[in-house]
């Protein structure tokens, strides 16, 4: 079972309590320690609620917003607040998606906005908290300003961050209108119809054709990972999941590829899925892919898991792996009711061969 950041973070403070009251001496670095982390969850917590607020401003709407182990979103019943299962995300990110009837112009200052509202809002309070320590002398506020500087320069610069661009890249493409740029508007408006509350087939016509026409002059899904995804879901809800993700794994030749997980992992997942409600599930193949599945997806990652389970006959696993998958998409629309559906089927074949073995 993968340990998530919560778990990390009780094991954590249980040995910095210990530590505090066992070893006397120690004291005083487990508080600057305590101070530390508490100070840099807090700057992260509020560089990404600036990115919230700077969306709501503009008229977007809410997503998602993670920092550390905490998991907040918008779904079905309104506001709930979860687990963040994923060690990748502990970093801080939020989701804004783009207000109904919004077209490029408006949508990019929207974007432009929300984006550098995030290291705006480090910046500004920054210079907060180094005031109250200038007045008030308490170091913990010295601790946060340095916290929240130290979060500015790492998103407002153009530094390399792995498969993910900095809030200062991000936001000279959008001002500058570059073809990065387009790109960011067209996934932000994609992702709105994603997640928002129409179920697959039901998504825009329009949007399908222009990410089937694009997937058609690429190469790698890598080059239109969420046109892929999207016209993946509304064929898997026209036509089911099986033929839906064989055109989209013979199309891209997509395998196993530990480097290119994040892209890869999901259609690979889907398409061991697809056997394994089919009752054609491959234990060799199986073992094949599952290497090739990020992470960093827990929905994903944790129904592989229970996939890898159920084809050790260990039904008890596999059960709690598809419990585990089942939680990111309990409460989401759009693709979400695809999923859901999907997740409730793979459990069901697993309760029911459990029972046979039984």
């Amino acid at each position: 079972m993968q340990r998530r950041p919560l778990f990390g973070f009780v094991i954590l403070g249980l040995f910095l309590v210990g530590v505090y009251f066992l070893l006397p001496n120690l004291q005083p670095i487990v508080s600057l320690f305590s101070i530390f982390g508490v100070a840099g969850l807090l700057a992260i917590t509020l560089h990404e609620a600036g990115h919230v607020i700077g969306g709501k401003v503009m008229g977007m709407q809410f997503g998602y917003f993670v920092a550390g182990p905490f998991h907040i979103e918008k779904g079905r019943k309104g506001i709930r607040i979860r687990e963040n299962r994923n060690w990748g995300l502990i970093g801080g990110v939020a989701l804004m998606l783009p207000a109904e009837g919004r077209f490029e112009d408006r949508l990019r200052k929207d974007l432009a906005v929300m984006t550098i509202s995030g290291p705006l809002t480090s910046f500004a309070l920054g210079l907060l908290m180094l005031a109250v320590w200038y007045t008030s002398g308490i170091e913990f506020f010295a601790i946060c300003s340095m916290f929240h500087g130290v979060i500015l320069f790492a998103t407002i610069l153009p530094l390399p961050n792995g498969q993910f661009q900095t809030d200062g890249t991000a936001f000279f493409h959008l001002i500058k209108r570059t073809n990065e740029a387009k790109s960011k508007i067209q996934s932000a408006l994609l992702t709105g119809e994603m997640y928002g509350a129409k179920r697959p087939l039901q998504w825009s016509s329009s949007m399908y054709k222009a990410c089937q026409e694009k997937m058609d002059r690429a190469t790698d899904v890598k080059e239109v990972f969420i046109e892929a995804m999207f016209v993946f879901y509304v064929e898997a809800d026209r036509d089911g999941i099986m033929p839906a993700i064989d055109r989209q794994i013979n199309h891209f030749r997509i395998k196993p590829d530990k480097k290119s997980a994040i892209y890869y992992g999901p259609f690979l997942e889907w398409r061991m899925l697809a056997d394994a409600l089919c009752g054609t599930l491959d234990n060799q193949k199986l073992s094949e892919y599952v290497a090739g599945v990020s992470s960093l997806s827990d929905g994903t990652y944790s129904r592989m898991q229970a996939m890898v389970a159920w084809s050790r006959q260990d039904g008890d696993k596999a059960l709690m792996y598809s419990k585990e998958a089942f939680a990111p998409y309990e409460k989401l629309n759009g693709f979400g009711i695809l999923e859901r559906e999907w997740t409730r089927m793979l459990a069901t074949r697993i309760r029911t061969s459990v029972k046979t073995i039984a």
